[in-house]
C-alpha cells in the first residue's frame, strides 16, 4: 500500500516516543499507511538515527536525513536553506517540504512530548482532515473566541486559556451557540491531557492538569477563532503550502522573541482554510503532553512581544479579506495584507524593528509558497 499519511516531528533528542506512537499504529492497522519524518538539528544524538532506522526494520517506515542530507535537499529550493536556520523549531519547515512531496494527503505535526493514547486510533482521528463531508458539532462565540481549554476538565477547576489566545477576549463569558453543521475539514487539532498546552505566565500563575476531554469534538464556525499549534495537528496536503511554521529569534522592541512560531502560522493557515470555504475541527484524537522542561520565567520573557503582537494581529486577522481559490492564492494574499496591517498598528510594540519583522515574515511566507510549487 502507498503511505497516505506523513507524520513531522523535529527534535534535538531520541525520539523514544515513535515507540508509542508504533504501538499505536500496529495495534489499529496502519503501519503501511505511515511514513514518519524526523528532522534532527545539530543537538539532535546518534541514537535518534539509530532508532529511526529500527522502526524502518520493524515496519514503520522512518526517514531521518542528516544534517548534510537536508542541506542537499534544500538546495532544490532556490536558497531557501539559508532561509531555515538551526538550532531551531524552525527546522520543522523541511519535514513539511518532505511531507508535501511525498504526495500523502494528510500530514500530521506532532511535538516530541505529545504521547498518543493507546486506545485511541490516532490516525483514524486525524484522517478527518481527508475533507470528505461531515456533519458534526460546530460552535459560535458571541465574542469570535473560543476557549478550547473549556472542553477540557483540569484540576484545580479554574479557567485557563490555550497558548497564543489573545488576552483581549480573556475572562469573558460570551455566549457559545451550537448547531450541526456539514462541511469539509482540511484542519484538525487534538487537544492535550496531562499538561494542556497554555502559555507561560498562565503556567506561572495557574498551573492544571487535564484529565478528560468533556463532550466532543467541534467544529469552529467564522466567529468562533481559536489558537491552533503543531503539537498534535493535521492538515489536509493543500494546506500545506499554507502552513510555513515562522521564524522567531528575532528582538521586537527590545525582546527576544520565541515559542510562538507554530501559533502565528496556525493563525494564518487557518484564515486560508475559512476563507476557502473549509473547516477546522478542535477535540480528538488526545494526546498526554508530558511536556518537557521548562524555565517559565524565561519562557514568560521570550513570548512576551509575540503576545503583546499578536493582540492587534488577531484583531486584524478576523476580518481581513483574503483573495484567491486555492491556499497559496491565499496565503500569498494575507502575506500582502499582513504587510500593510503592521503600517497601521500603533504602540509601544510596534516600532520599525517589529514592523520590519513581519515584512520578513511575508517575504519568507512568499518563499515558502514559491518552495511549494515547485513541489506541487
Amino acid at each position: 500500500m502507498q503511505p497516505d499519511v506523513t507524520l513531522v516531528m523535529s527534535t534535538i533528542a531520541d525520539p523514544v516516543i515513535l515507540e508509542d506512537y508504533f504501538r499505536n499504529f500496529e495495534r489499529f492497522g496502519h503501519l503501511d499507511r505511515i511514513t514518519a519524518i524526523v528532522i534532527p538539528d545539530r543537538k539532535t544524538p546518534a541514537s535518534a538515527y539509530e532508532r529511526c532506522a529500527i522502526l524502518t526494520q520493524r515496519g514503520l517506515k522512518t526517514l531521518c536525513p542528516t544534517l548534510e542530507e537536508q542541506e542537499a535537499y534544500l538546495n532544490k529550493f532556490d536558497g531557501l536553506g539559508k532561509l531555515i536556520p538551526y538550532s531551531s523549531d524552525n527546522r520543522r519547515n523541511v519535514g513539511f517540504l518532505m511531507a508535501l512531496e511525498s504526495g500523502a494527503p494528510v500530514m500530521l505535526s506532532i511535538d516530541d512530548d505529545n504521547y498518543c493514547l493507546p486506545d485511541e486510533d490516532f490516525v483514524k482521528a486525524h484522517s478527518i482532515v481527508l475533507g470528505e463531508p461531515m456533519a458534526e458539532c460546530e460552535v459560535s462565540s458571541e465574542n469570535r473566541w473560543f476557549n478550547i481549554c473549556d472542553m477540557l476538565d483540569v484540576d484545580p477547576a479554574v479557567t485557563v486559556y490555550p497558548r497564543g489566545f489573545p488576552y483581549f477576549a480573556r475572562h469573558q463569558r460570551p455566549k457559545i451557540s451550537r448547531a450541526v453543521q456539514k462541511g469539509r475539514v482540511h484542519m484538525n487539532a487534538g487537544l492535550w491531557l496531562s499538561e494542556p498546552d497554555m502559555d507561560a505566565m498562565t503556567w506561572l500563575i495557574a498551573p492544571v492538569r487535564a484529565s478528560a476531554m468533556r463532550g466532543g469534538s467541534v467544529l469552529l464556525s467564522g466567529s468562533a477563532w481559536s489558537p491552533i499549534n503543531t503539537q498534535n495537528t493535521a492538515v489536509n496536503r493543500d494546506v500545506i503550502i499554507s502552513y510555513y511554521f515562522l521564524r522567531m529569534g528575532y528582538p521586537l522592541a527590545g525582546m527576544p522573541i520565541d515559542r510562538y512560531g507554530d501559533i502565528f502560522s496556525g493563525y494564518f493557515s487557518q484564515a486560508c482554510v475559512r476563507h476557502l470555504g473549509h473547516k477546522v475541527r478542535v477535540g480528538s484524537p488526545l494526546a498526554d503532553h508530558r511536556r518537557n522542561s521548562h524555565n517559565y520565567l524565561r519562557d514568560a520573557a521570550n513570548e512576551f512581544a509575540c503576545i503583546w503582537a499578536l493582540e492587534d494581529i488577531c484583531l486584524w486577522l478576523t476580518d481581513a479579506k483574503l483573495e484567491g481559490s486555492n491556499y497559496g492564492d491565499a496565503y500569498a494574499s494575507l502575506a500582502y495584507g499582513l504587510e500593510d496591517a503592521v503600517e497601521n498598528f500603533s504602540g509601544t510594540i510596534w516600532n520599525q524593528a517589529t514592523r520590519g519583522y513581519f515584512h520578513q515574515t511575508a517575504y519568507l511566507m512568499r518563499r515558502w509558497i514559491s518552495a511549494c510549487r515547485l513541489i506541487s
